[in-house]
């Protein structure tokens, strides 16, 4: 999901926030604000002064309800709530959205996500590829190293939904999380008889392929 997706979903995200937040025992107006940090997200993890200046002035802050001007810092009070309820409104979205319907085309990959500081004791080395155009631009940076996690997901590659995510510290290999993933996708959605699975090389394995092929998935 992108900031465009979600403005076309804004209500449903909105909808699902309030069930979530409540079930945590806040208001339903507490629920904005942890869509606003879903925009956060969204927008690459821009500073929250940035964050309320968006919402002040882009659609998406009106349909929140925010007000031209608002205190920042309120985001710094919702985010320590938070790390549960985003995960669980995500969960609820996707379920919504992916009800009665099945699974056709699947999408594995995962992403670097740095720790904030060096003295993380939870984070770890790990390799990181560049993109093609970061090695355009640096030829001699065929790999690099990230210090921090990686977040694993398998998504809906027609709608762009995350199904299961997890992340780890970065030395894990991602070929790792493929069975764990895999079967969290089967447990939870409907998958088409003869569906697709989408991954890059770091996937291309004999026992990822005979675990597609004995579900009838076609490897791609």
């Amino acid at each position: 999901m992108n900031i465009d997706d979600l403005k076309t979903k804004i209500h449903e995200v909105l909808a699902a926030a309030r069930i979530v937040v409540q079930r945590h025992g806040h208001t339903r107006k507490y629920a904005k604000h942890i869509v606003a940090l879903i925009v956060k997200q969204l927008k690459n993890g821009i500073p929250d002064r940035e964050l309320a200046e968006f919402l002040s002035n882009d659609e998406i802050g009106k349909s929140l309800g925010y007000r031209k001007g608002f205190n920042f810092t309120i985001f710094s009070k919702v985010r320590k709530s938070a790390d549960e309820i985003m995960p669980e409104t995500y969960d609820l979205v996707t379920s919504q959205v992916m009800k009665g319907k099945q699974v056709r085309l699947m999408a594995q990959d995962s992403d670097d996500v740095p720790a904030h500081s060096q003295n993380d004791a939870d984070a770890r080395l790990g390799h990181r590829t560049p993109s093609k155009k970061e090695q355009f631009a640096n030829k001699s940076a065929a790999k690099e190293f990230v210090f921090g996690y990686k977040l694993h997901l398998v998504a809906d590659a027609e709608t762009e939904l995350p199904l299961c995510p997890a992340i780890a510290p970065a030395n894990r290999n991602d070929k790792k999380f493929f069975s764990e993933l895999y079967n969290a996708v089967k447990k939870r959605f409907t998958i088409n008889y003869e569906a697709k699975f989408l991954a890059d090389s770091q996937y291309d394995s004999t026992d990822v392929y005979q675990e597609l092929h004995h579900d009838s998935v076609k490897p791609l």
